[in-house]
Formats: structure tokens, C-alpha cells, sequence
């Protein structure tokens, strides 16, 4: 039988796209309400009290949020940072993320942005973070006004970093609870009564360090904290303990330790991001806790042979490394 053009137009218009590339995945929402301009600079030798002549100091957009996306990003993660920026570093800013193909929504605000040095050297890393600037009412709204937007869209919505003065109490519960009305898991990586009451708001998961887990909880022992913290919600509270590892607890109390087995010297400034780029990616691809916990621990590893907050060394070599152990 004669095949017509029409025929034709008509198996081709039909035929499978076999090899249409697959759509990309959601992105991962970063949210920071303290960004900044992360200066770091790496010597030999800190003498306080006298004139060092340095290298060109690296120098990018920062702030947690920033680092978290960094990560994701470097591991083929799409993620969006949503952000306030003003002053005199905005343009820096918003050059940086654009030369680095991080994908942003930010609020333009009156409040300078901030500016964090970090200096390294074999001795030890010293840091000088800014605190910021307070915000204005209508500053915050907006910001929560992009989240709900960009919520259903997301697979994963991170709030993390530190805090202008004057933040509302309730900013960041309200962060997990616009996730939680669009579906999606909620990450916050925060201290204090903002992360008391993130938890109770029904995040999946929250990273405190030990400092920011007693600042919210008190006490001395990281463990009961967490479990306390762990108890007033319905996630899982992953506790950094430096070289001492990460915990994770649930709201049951059950509780699991992972620790690299052996110490790495290097620049742990942005540890805690990687390991909230970890659990982020991980909790979207649904793993078990275990794998949560070890995937966040080595990203965290990783991070301390970065020379800059907001990379990490690949992790591969490092995982098999990781040991999980339960508690009780």
C-alpha cells in the first residue's frame, strides 16, 4: 500500500520522543534572613596586633542559606536562594549568584547586607561575622509572601542561618508551615525559641549545633536535648557535635550517633550548610534515617577540606568511612 505525506506527518507526530531528555527535578528552596558577603582569607600565621600584608581574600555571596545552595548546586540539585539584600554589597550579591548559576529571589530591603571575614591558617580558623541589620515589617511579610509562592513548586523548603535583630518569633514557624500547607518536607537550621518553635510547627527535620541546641533546650548534655527538642514536635532533630558527629533523634527518643572515624584538619566553616544540603537532598529522595544521617555527616566532612563555606570535597571517599551506631 502507497504510504501519503499525510501518513507520514502522521507517524511522525506520533512516534515515542525516546530520547527527550528527562524534565529537571523541583527545585529545593533556601531561605536566609541574614545573608552576606563571605570574605576569607588563608595564611600562615594570625598575629593579632600588627599589620599582615595578604592574597586577594575569596569573596562571594554568603549567609547559611546561600552555602546550603551552593552545595546543592554543586551536586546538580536546582536549588532558589530567597533572600533580603540592600546596600552598598547588593550588586556584589546579586553578581555572584548570577555568575553562579544560582537561581534567586530576593526581596530588595533598606538594611545593608552584612559582611563575614573568615580567617584561616594551620592554627586554626577566626571568624568575624557582622549580626546584621534589622529589617522592616513589611520586609518579613514580603519574604513569606515568595515562600508561599514558591512552596508548591519546591520539593524541599530549607530556612537556615542566623537571624537579624528584632526577627519575628514566629518568622521561621511560619516558613515550615507554608511548606507544610503546600506539601512538602520543611528543614530548619536555626537556634533558640525560633527553632523551639519550628519544631513544634512540624518540621521534618532540624539541625541545630550543640550551641544553638542549649541555647533552645539548656542543659549540658546533647543527647537529652535533643530528645527534649525532639519530643515537641513530630521530625527529627539531627544535632551537630563537630568532631564529635552528628546525632539523630526521634520524637520517640530513639536516637542514633554517626561519626567519621577519624579527625580532618582543614576550614570547618560551612560544615553545618553541607550537612543541610545533605539531609535536603536526601529527604527528597526519600531515603531511610540512616541514610539521611550518614550522607549528612560525610557532606559535613567533606566541607572542612573546602577551602570556602558553600563547596565541599567529594564525599565519596569519605561515606564508607562514616560509623552509625544506636544509643540505648
Amino acid at each position: 500500500m502507497a504510504t501519503t505525506a499525510d501518513d507520514a506527518a502522521r507517524a511522525v507526530s506520533v512516534a515515542p520522543a525516546a530520547d527527550a531528555p528527562a524534565p529537571p527535578p523541583a527545585p529545593i528552596l533556601c531561605v536566609t534572613t541574614n545573608p552576606a558577603i563571605d570574605i576569607t582569607y588563608t595564611m600562615d600565621e594570625l598575629r593579632p596586633g600588627t599589620s599582615h600584608r595578604v592574597t586577594t581574600g575569596l569573596s562571594r555571596a554568603g549567609g547559611k542559606g546561600v552555602n546550603v545552595a551552593r552545595v546543592l548546586h554543586q551536586h546538580g540539585e536546582p536549588a532558589i536562594v530567597i533572600a533580603p539584600v540592600g546596600g552598598p554589597v547588593r550588586v556584589l550579591f546579586v553578581h555572584d549568584l548570577d555568575r553562579s548559576g544560582i537561581a534567586h529571589r530576593l526581596v530588595e530591603v533598606d538594611a545593608p547586607t552584612r559582611r563575614t571575614t573568615a580567617i584561616v591558617t594551620p592554627a586554626g580558623t577566626t571568624n568575624l561575622n557582622e549580626r546584621g541589620v534589622a529589617l522592616d515589617p513589611d520586609d518579613w511579610q514580603r519574604l513569606l509572601a515568595i515562600v508561599r509562592a514558591e512552596a508548591p513548586a519546591a520539593r524541599v523548603v530549607v530556612s537556615s542561618g542566623s537571624l537579624p535583630p528584632d526577627t519575628p518569633l514566629g518568622f521561621c514557624a511560619s516558613v515550615v508551615e507554608a511548606a507544610v500547607a503546600a506539601g512538602r518536607p520543611a528543614i530548619v537550621d536555626v537556634g533558640g525559641e525560633q527553632l523551639r518553635h519550628a519544631v513544634r510547627a512540624g518540621a521534618t527535620a532540624v539541625k541545630p549545633n550543640r550551641h544553638e541546641l542549649f541555647d533552645a533546650m539548656g542543659g549540658t548534655d546533647p543527647l537529652e536535648a535533643a530528645r527534649e527538642l525532639a519530643a515537641e514536635g513530630t521530625g527529627t532533630v539531627f544535632a551537630s557535635l563537630d568532631i564529635e558527629g552528628m546525632l539523630a533523634v526521634l520524637p520517640d527518643g530513639r536516637a542514633w550517633h554517626a561519626r567519621l572515624d577519624h579527625v580532618l584538619d582543614g576550614n570547618p566553616t560551612g560544615a553545618g550548610d553541607a550537612a543541610v544540603a545533605a539531609l535536603a537532598q536526601a529527604i527528597a529522595e526519600g531515603a531511610t534515617l540512616e541514610e539521611q544521617l550518614a550522607r549528612a555527616t560525610a557532606w559535613s566532612s567533606a566541607a572542612v577540606l573546602a577551602p570556602q563555606a558553600g563547596s565541599i570535597a567529594d564525599p565519596a571517599a569519605l561515606a564508607p568511612r562514616i560509623r552509625i551506631s544506636p544509643i540505648g
